[in-house]
């Protein structure tokens, strides 16, 4: 069985796991999630003696199996217990199926590893979204954000079942039918309180499981949430205004960047950098990545050697379509309209030009993922301080430029914004205030 990773599942308060006498069986012991170490005597992070260790919780059983006549390669395993005995029996499993499959990766695919209960098919779900299978044409990249949504909304599901006095340890995939879920839409909405927006998100989620472990192991089964209807949900898309940015622009500075959090540190959200990261972001519509990984020599020039466009690659739907070689990534090329082209001047496009150099911050030394965040961060920070009662967000510039991009240009933005379709665009990026404000320039018959 494959451990649920991270899952909270209602229990008792853990105690120390022991490591188990060599005696009883070889290769077992206990491995710390935390410090990527064998847990001894001492805690691998403070050195003092393990009973003081304060991430205990991150203690796992693990079995390790040699591989005969492999020069000392080896199979390793997780276990998903907390019992020693129950470890044991675990191991010793493991390293049959190992001996049967003549120490083959196809161990994972045993019907012998047939998921039976509900927790342990959301196990195998984990685990197939972690590409801890060996079917490696099914890999794929997923976001970190993702994979913790989906463990938090199979939390939920076992609070439900428990709240419905349900056994979650015994009860087996194939008994989850619609009596069993017949609850779950007003638990959702008045317990949890969700929005729609984030039910129909939640219903989704379980529906698409459910479906991949009917698939995946020919369950006899009724997927049970398909019955669930979709709730109205209005799409609230927010954009910033020509007279917030310049606003905004103007309190950018280093003492209006000091934020004082609850236990008296002093957080600095002020980078010399910053406006020119919001510019950018606001000029190209481009996601936080695309931003900080934007290089000179990715600007293409006319004829006369001006900047036309920015050629940088589509991150997001590169790494989720597993696309890694050069001749398949997919690829944007932004357009430089003239305010973009001002700023790539000021940011000193003749200095850098052709270089491998950033665009943003070429000499910043903090790591590229780290400036994604801290932009979003600040950029948080200082809007807060406009006072405009609204809740924006760093990516809402993003919205921004595709709202007028597609204002001006309609359909056609598409082409530059690559989007799969129009429907997308408009469901998720236009905010129709914008479409309106532009249309108020429309003459008609010159009346």
């Amino acid at each position: 069985m494959i451990s649920l990773k991270r899952l909270p599942i209602k229990k008792g308060r853990m105690s120390s796991l022991r490591n188990p006498k060599k005696i009883k069986i070889p290769g077992l012991y206990v491995y710390c999630n935390k410090c990527k170490l064998k847990v001894d005597q001492k805690c691998g992070l403070t050195g003092k003696k393990i009973n003081s260790c304060t991430v205990n919780e991150n203690h796992k059983y693990k079995v390790f199996v040699y591989i005969p006549g492999s020069d000392g390669k080896a199979k390793t395993k997780v276990l998903d217990t907390k019992d020693e005995n129950e470890a044991i029996k675990q191991a010793l499993a493991f390293r049959e199926e190992l001996e049967k499959c003549n120490y083959s990766n196809k161990i994972n695919v045993t019907k012998t590893h047939v998921p039976r209960t509900i927790v342990e098919g959301m196990a195998y779900y984990i685990s197939y979204l972690n590409n801890e299978t060996p079917h490696e044409q099914e890999h794929k990249q997923r976001s970190k954000g993702h994979l913790n949504e989906v463990e938090r909304y199979f939390k939920y599901f076992l609070d439900y079942l428990e709240s419905q006095e349900i056994i979650i340890t015994s009860i087996t995939i194939e008994k989850l039918d619609k009596n069993v879920v017949g609850k779950l839409k007003s638990y959702l909405l008045n317990e949890k309180n969700y929005a729609p927006k984030t039910y129909n998100k939640y219903i989704g989620t379980m529906r698409v499981f459910i479906a991949f472990l009917i698939e995946e192991f020919d369950f006899r089964m009724k997927n049970p949430f398909k019955g669930f209807k979709r709730l109205r949900s209005e799409k609230k898309i927010n954009t910033i205004d020509k007279a917030e940015f310049h606003d905004l622009l103007k309190i950018i500075t280093p003492d209006n960047g000091i934020e004082t959090l609850s236990t008296g540190e002093k957080k600095n959200h002020y980078k010399p950098w910053l406006k020119g990261a919001l510019l950018l972001a606001l000029l190209t519509g481009r996601r936080r990545e695309e931003l900080v990984k934007m290089k000179f020599k990715g600007i293409i020039e006319d004829a006369n050697k001006e900047p036309i466009s920015i050629c940088i690659e589509d991150f997001k739907v590169n790494r989720s379509n597993d696309l890694s070689a050069k001749e398949s990534i997919k690829v944007i090329y932004v357009p430089v309209i003239s305010p973009l082209k001002n700023l790539l001047y000021t940011l000193e496009y003749y200095k850098y030009k052709e270089t491998d150099k950033y665009i943003l911050a070429p000499e910043e030394k903090m790591e590229r993922r780290t400036i994604m965040d801290f932009i979003s961060k600040s950029f948080t920070h200082y809007y807060k301080q406009l006072k405009t009662g609204k809740k924006l967000q760093f990516y809402d510039l993003r919205k921004t430029y595709i709202s007028h991009l597609y204002a001006k240009h309609g359909e056609k933005a598409r082409i530059i914004t690559k989007h799969s379709s129009e429907d997308v665009m408009m469901n998720h990026y236009i905010d129709k205030k914008v479409i309106a404000e532009v249309a108020m320039d429309f003459d008609l018959f010159d009346l």
